[in-house]
């Protein structure tokens, strides 16, 4: 009996033991396992993390490549700036950003503690001396510029007195630089910092993101905005290795930014503040003298020469200046500045309403044209040459101007200016007198033969010369104009179509549009892409990219047709012609065609539906206006300049847009010369 229990005993142990064993067995297998997962899975990335722990690395924004002129003058250029900074604290209230602003204002010279307030960007604006909750403009992580340029007072006293300034520093800065002249300021275009552009939901910033870092200055317009790549270099970084409390031991590596390249533009800036300063001179005289110009605030020109596309001047005006965009711009500088920044010259620029603001300067916009408009008798040169080609007309062309063109039933007429009767008429004296009629019987003979295919037709020549297309400029943003004969087309049939619109009012155009259709009149149908950029260094000053004029396409036509559409132009300018005024005393043949055409403007009203008690808005037409526009190129013989002008609400081309081209032939010939060769450059005047 006690053999049979000690037995059972034994049993019952050696049972437990290798359960034992068992979970003992199962344990080291699972910690055997977990290692090899740890070291041999996991192990690389263990590795890493440690590292990370153990090193920490600063980035080193790169410094902005600098935008010179053709002739080496530096447009935009960056330079170090010591710089107060916020950095936004977690415990802070109200009072306390109150507080801060109040002893700042004090130190920082010329601030005051309602704009140092917008500037910290914290969510709160002062406002009648009280404390007001507003939207934040940018992250809440993100370092705000308060003041650039401190002086060594300045910088003294922050540092001495950091512990009562919470979440304010000293750092050392690189900062954008523009010209203060203000040259070509919305083809050169601005910065601002990589996090606006990210919010901004541009593709191209969003997709770039690792490149940037999110206080880095970066391109939103101009040639900023397109030769972003090449003017924005390579960050670059410190490593160091820390502490598990992150306080550097030392130094371990140091990967130096590189510069970005420099762009030597096309652009003379001579030239381009010479026309700029004559436009600002001119307008206020125009706006006294010549009738229906009362209102004319902005003008728009281009000259590029004609033999290689290049942009020597491209104004927008009125202009600004540029550098306000690093001040740190509030919501009032922009209200002053909007009217300015957009490039009339390429794409639609607003009606310059200021003084007035809000609502009323709104209100006021609406009332007048922007700066794309209806091309005018501008477009009347291709009327004569489509006419000549397609056989409506023949070169040699002799028809009495009836005094009234009646087509369709005979019911609808087309008038010349004024109602003038020209006499007899040839395609030159038909451009000289820049008849309506005459161009009116090319439109109806164009209907008759195309038929429904008309419109396509006339599209296709309005394209091969760079209208109602964009240009190729590289530039953001450009506007192919606006093809209104299509429209007209649908709606009332190409008869309607091709009359009205082969004198000019049924498309719209951009200055940039006219100088390249103004260029591939005097190359005799060679369109060139329009070109702002010459050439592009590196840090080393040696040539990375070289720009070679770029062909679009080539309107080919026998050299007679354009010998007459050429000598028509230059009629233009002569006794006779509607910008002999302009021209008169030129040294070299000026060849032109001015135009003057109307635009209906068309104001909103707001009401409420009787029947649905929605408010709605209703378009009723406010005005017509008459905008001066010219196309133009000299000289004559050796075509070297192309020129282009529209000024919205000018009034009559050859009293406007005329006089401000003839200020760019000068300008140009007084600094590099319409002459065969350039002047040489250092004996150019000053």
């Amino acid at each position: 009996m006690l053999e049979e229990q000690e037995k059972e005993r034994r049993s019952d142990i050696g049972k437990r033991l290798n359960i034992l064993y068992l979970i003992v067995f199962v344990m080291f297998s699972a910690i055997i396992l977990r290692l090899a997962d740890l070291q041999i899975l996991q192990g690389a990335n263990y590795a890493a993390q440690a590292k990370t722990e153990h090193y920490k690395q600063t980035p080193i924004s790169a410094i902005r490549g600098n935008i010179y002129d053709r002739t080496g003058h530096t447009i935009v250029s960056n330079r170090a700036s010591f710089t107060a900074v916020y950095n936004e604290q977690d415990n802070m209230k109200s009072d306390d950003y109150l507080a801060l602003v109040t002893k700042l204002e004090k130190v920082l010279a010329g601030t005051d503690k309602a704009t140092l307030l917008k500037k910290m960007d914290v969510g709160y604006e002062l406002k009648d001396g009280k404390m007001q909750r507003v939207m934040r403009q940018s992250p809440k992580f993100m370092e705000k510029d308060l003041k650039y340029d401190l002086s060594q007072t300045e910088i003294a006293y922050l540092g001495e007195h950091r512990s009562e300034l919470p979440g304010i520093d000293v750092v050392t800065k690189s900062i954008r630089v523009y010209d203060p002249n203000q040259v070509a300021v919305q083809t050169i275009g601005y910065v601002r910092p990589y996090h606006v552009a990210e919010n901004l939901a541009s593709d191209f910033y969003v997709s770039q993101k690792d490149r940037y870092l999110p206080d880095q200055m970066v391109g939103l317009d101009g040639v900023e905005r397109s030769y972003e790549e090449q003017l924005r270099g390579e960050n670059g970084y410190r490593q160091y290795e820390v502490t598990s409390d992150q306080k550097v031991i030392r130094m371990v590596k140091e990967k130096p930014p590189t510069k970005g390249n420099d762009l030597y533009l096309t652009i003379d800036d001579r030239v381009q503040l010479g026309v700029r300063d004559f436009i600002k001179d001119f307008m206020p005289k125009l706006r006294s003298s010549v009738d229906k110009a009362s209102y004319a605030k902005g003008a728009y020109a281009v000259a590029i020469e004609v033999k290689t596309g290049k942009i020597v001047a491209a104004v927008s005006y009125p202009e600004y200046d540029p550098n306000v965009w690093l001040k740190g711009l509030d919501s009032d500088t922009y209200n002053q500045i909007k009217y300015a920044v957009t490039n009339g010259t390429i794409k639609d620029a607003p009606y310059d309403v200021r003084p007035k603001t809000g609502a009323a300067a709104e209100a006021e916009g609406y009332k007048h044209p922007q700066s794309v408009v209806p091309a005018g008798s501008v477009v009347k040169p291709i009327t004569v040459l489509m006419g000549i080609a397609e056989g409506i007309i023949g070169p040699h062309d002799v028809w009495t101007d009836p005094g009234a063109y009646k087509y369709g039933r005979g019911t609808d007429e087309i008038h010349n200016d004024q109602h003038h009767n020209y006499g007899v008429l040839t395609p030159q004296k038909a451009l000289q007198k820049s008849s309506n009629t005459y161009m009116a019987r090319i439109g109806d003979g164009i209907s008759k033969k195309f038929g429904k295919d008309s419109a396509s037709k006339l599209q296709e020549y309005y394209h091969e010369f760079g209208l109602g297309t964009q240009t190729g400029v590289d530039l953001p943003g450009e506007s192919s104009g606006k093809e209104d004969f299509l429209q007209m087309d649908k709606e009332y049939g190409p008869l309607a179509s091709m009359v009205q619109s082969s004198f000019g009012q049924q498309i719209r155009v951009t200055a940039m549009q006219l100088a390249q259709y103004a260029a591939t009149l005097a190359n005799k149908g060679v369109r060139l892409q329009p070109q702002i950029v010459d050439h592009i260094v590196n840090d080393k000053g040696e040539v990375v990219q070289a720009f070679q004029p770029k062909v679009l396409n080539t309107v080919k036509m026998p050299d007679l047709y354009w010998d007459i559409v050429h000598e028509g132009m230059y009629l233009v300018t002569q006794p006779g012609g509607s910008a002999i005024s302009a021209f008169a005393g030129s040294k070299y043949k000026i060849a032109a065609k001015t135009g003057t055409s109307e635009q209906d403007i068309y104001t909103p009203t707001e009401y409420v539906d009787s029947k649905t008690g929605q408010k709605k808005t209703k378009w009723q037409r406010y005005a017509r206006v008459t905008n001066g526009v010219l196309v133009s190129f000299a000289p004559l013989e050796n075509p070297k300049l192309a020129v282009a002008v529209i000024v919205p609400e000018g009034g009559y081309g050859g009293r406007s847009a005329a006089n401000i081209a003839r200020g760019i032939f000068d300008i140009y010939d007084k600094y590099i010369g319409l002459g065969p060769t350039d002047k040489p450059a250092d004996q150019q005047p000053k």
